[in-house]
């Protein structure tokens, strides 16, 4: 930053009277990274925003308001103002104007509005200088308890910088600035973000002034925060069963603005959260059935651990069928279902010896079968401190997983259904009964999305693969040619995972597939997209389409010749872009069964990646399938889309590297999800157009995808994201980033359109969970929602209850 005199900029920099130049007091102190830094404050009117231009050579370019906390300027404001009340420290201003691109070059300037003063300090464009002050950290709130912002060392952009949040003289929290953090990547401030997760006892409706500092004591740019809030939201302020017009402002509030709390404060939420749905006991409707419990495995410890958690249930009519320890028979388990059946028992659940129910467990449990069609009801769990909160129904990932397994309770007359052999052992009863209701398993088996079950212990070896067994043997009955192949897993499992390995039939390879390509210009990305797939694709019957949308350069002209004469096809779209209704033409165009829908800036990676896609795809049911995208560093930007993420949608992923675990396997195993990405989205031609395509007038660049995949799910259809077929993927590399005013505009537009088709739906993504966060400044599975959504027993599919 240049700070000698510059040329005079015509009349911006006129001498103003003395009185005036008081008034004002500020300064443009520079820029970092494509930002304007600075400050001002009006003396006589302190509690006021100034608003100011911003000028580039003299001639006004753009206005805003300094509105940007300054606390490292809190002395100075107090001195310029003295004889005032009391005023705060929102005097900073930074502006994006959109003009410091790289190689521009001009004198930037900025001046109170509508008058001649101008603030101290300039700007020359073309320098390379240090970051100012303002531009070194900022701290902000998520509305709750949790802090996010960003901090580094002006003098070593290289170092980490340490930051610690201080209630009078309490360390609250503490963190290192590591983070490439999703709430300053508009900052473009690297990898110097970080979260600070506050107790949830600050969530007590009080004001509570929180100081942020870095190692040295130095407060960050917008310390101290005022924390208020209550933890179960703001609904406890309302008076009880009285649903009004606030009710309503404040849903609306937290669907903007969802709140969340660290996973290293689970205890203390589960402690205010995971208590009973209904404080009278059971629901009047299934108050009535007569609940059988089989414990069974362990020792005699164990088992007198689990009959003691059994006795409290609040749930009154409740039989408990207890395995002796010492019972070597075979036909064991068998005996006790048959006991609880001629007891006239008419929901049964198998419990493991040395699981802990809730005592609310059944009563939750019994939730889930008031609607008549329901066989089946699983529950979350807990072992070893550690809550799996899973999805609604989801086939593929039960059948990699295991996960409705710790907890599953069935009516009798599923039970009674069943063949002899299925009562071996625990594992085979609970894969028997969902193997049989697969058919019907999206209106059939519910989801109780509470922690009815904990333990301190995981799953032995023995038992893991007795589960593994039976699940194999399920899938044998369900899809005969299908095998289950056990695949790594750190040794914290608690299960053993396998990838679903379904072959292609002779017809299946006969498929026509069409994938197609939009691009202006770019050659370079679609030479490597092109060049990529041919690498590594080995289908018969594959069709490219290439969208050309205004190409005007030569060698793009070239390339196209090249690749035609290879049987790629062109296909002229010219005018604006519209990412929606160029697909929409190629869709049309296409001859193939199957289409495929792949961005230029996207790369094959490896063999086979078509294969599994559509081994997938083929199966009965489903609707689309997305791959496993990984930026080029190796980190995952997309594992399918989650709904509801600052009541939109965002990717699963971001914060993983290929090779991490996730959560319970989620970066690794098969699944269905309620979305994928077009980057790479492969579903039927058939099924594409039955929904009317992409909507090319809501969403022309942005959620066209999601509002597609959203279609399709509300049709019945499944859609499936694969880790085993795995993409480059250079997001936004063609078409760039929303960095203009007109980019913005057009984004928020499309966000207001995606909130009112999908409103009902976007917070109730059944392949998430209500009790884990939205927040968009964080991850998925990186928080706990506070306070949770909705915990209703819940179906798989879009709920039009929702």
């Amino acid at each position: 930053m240049k700070m000698e005199t510059p040329p005079a900029p015509r009349k911006t920099r006129s001498k103003t009277s003395k009185a005036i130049m008081q008034r004002w007091h500020g300064a443009l102190e520079g820029t970092h990274r494509g930002l304007v830094y600075g400050w001002v404050i009006d003396s006589e009117q302190p509690n006021q925003r100034v608003v100011l231009e911003i000028l580039r050579d003299g001639e006004p370019i753009g206005t805003l308001t300094a509105d940007v906390a300054r606390s490292d300027l809190a002395e100075q404001f107090s001195a310029i103002a003295p004889g005032h009340a009391a005023h705060d420290v929102c005097h900073g201003f930074v502006a994006d104007v959109g003009i410091l691109k790289h190689g521009q070059q001009g004198i930037v300037t900025v001046r109170v509005a509508n008058t001649a003063t101008c603030l101290p300090g300039f700007v020359a464009l073309d320098s390379q200088e240090k970051p100012p002050v303002a531009a070194s950290s900022a701290v902000f709130s998520d509305g709750a308890l949790r802090l996010h912002g960003w901090a580094m060392d002006s003098r070593d952009e290289r170092r980490k910088v340490t930051v610690r949040a201080f209630l009078g003289q309490r360390l609250l929290a503490e963190s290192v600035a590591n983070l490439t953090h999703p709430a300053t990547r508009a900052f473009e401030v690297g990898d110097h973000g970080f979260t600070l997760d506050l107790p949830i006892s600050l969530g007590d409706g009080n004001s509570h002034s929180v100081r942020v500092v870095d190692e040295h004591g130095n407060a960050l740019n917008g310390s101290p925060l005022t924390v208020c809030c209550y933890a179960a939201g703001c609904k406890t302020l309302l008076p009880d069963g009285k649903a009004n017009v606030l009710d309503l402002a404040i849903d609306g509030y937290e669907r903007i603005l969802p709140r969340s709390l660290s996973m290293d404060h689970y205890r203390d939420w589960s402690a205010q959260f995971e208590t009973p749905l209904n404080q009278g006991g059971t629901a009047a409707a299934v108050a009535a059935l007569q609940v059988g419990l089989i414990v069974h495995g362990g020792d005699d410890a164990q088992t007198q651990l689990t009959l003691n958690s059994l006795v409290e249930q609040s749930h009154d009519k409740v039989k408990v069928f207890a395995l002796d320890p010492a019972s070597k028979k075979a036909n064991a388990l068998a005996a006790l279902v048959q006991a609880a059946l001629k007891a006239g028992c008419d929901v049964l659940a198998c419990v493991r010896a040395g699981d802990i129910l809730e005592p609310h467990a059944v009563s939750a449990a019994l939730e889930g079968f008031i609607a008549s069609e329901t066989q089946l009801v699983y529950s979350d769990s807990e072992r070893a401190g550690q809550p799996w909160f899973k999805p609604a129904w989801n086939p593929e990932y039960a059948l990699a997983s295991d996960y409705p397994l710790d907890l599953l309770f069935a009516r009798a007359a599923a039970v009674r259904a069943l063949p002899q052999e299925a009562f071996t052992d625990a594992p085979t009863l609970a894969w028997a009964l969902l193997a049989a209701q697969w058919p019907a398993a999206q209106r059939s088996i519910l989801h109780v999305p509470r922690v009815l079950l904990h333990s301190d212990a995981r799953l032995g070896q023995e038992e893991q693969q007795l589960r593994f067994d039976a699940a194999a043997a399920a899938l044998r009955r369900i899809e005969p040619n299908t095998a289950l192949r056990a695949v790594d897993a750190p040794a914290a499992a608690g299960f053993i995972p396998r990838r679903i390995a379904r072959p292609l039939s002779k017809r299946d390879k006969q498929t026509k597939v069409s994938l197609i390509i939009p691009t202006r210009d770019r050659v370079e990305l679609l030479e490597r997209c092109i060049g990529t797939i041919q690498q590594h694709t080995d289908w018969a019957n594959l069709e490219i389409i290439v969208i050309d949308n205004d190409s005007v350069l030569p060698k793009t002209k070239t390339y196209f010749r090249k690749i035609a004469k290879q049987g790629v096809k062109v296909l002229p779209c010219p005018g604006p872009f519209n990412f929606a209704t160029l697909n929409n033409a190629a869709v049309e165009a296409a001859s193939g069964d199957v289409v495929g829908l792949i961005n230029n800036d996207i790369e094959a990676t490896h063999d086979g990646w078509l294969d599994e896609i559509m081994s997938q795809l083929l199966q009965p049911g489903v609707g689309a399938v997305g791959a496993k995208l990984l930026w080029p560093n190796g980190m995952v930007q997309h594992g399918g889309v989650l709904m509801g993420v600052g009541n939109v949608a965002g990717h699963y992923g971001n914060r993983l590297a290929d090779a991490d675990w996730g959560d319970h396997g989620r970066n690794q195993l098969l699944q269905q999800v309620s979305g994928v990405t077009a980057a790479c989205l492969f579903l039927r031609k058939r099924d594409y157009l039955a929904v009317g395509g992409m909507d090319g007038v809501a969403f022309p660049v942005a959620f066209n995808d999601v509002d597609l995949c959203l279609k399709i799910r509300d049709a019945g259809l499944a859609i499936v994201w694969t880790p085993y077929a795995k993409m480059l993927h250079a997001e936004s590399a063609s078409r760039g980033h929303e960095d203009t005013p007109q980019k913005r505009a057009r984004s928020l537009r499309e966000i207001d359109q995606l909130r009112a088709r999908w409103g009902r739906v976007l917070l109730h993504d059944p392949a998430y969970h209500p009790s884990l966060n939205l927040d968009p400044h964080s991850h998925a599975y990186g928080g706990l929602a506070l306070p949770p959504r909705s915990r209703a027993p819940r179906r798989a599919g879009i709920d039009p209850q929702h």
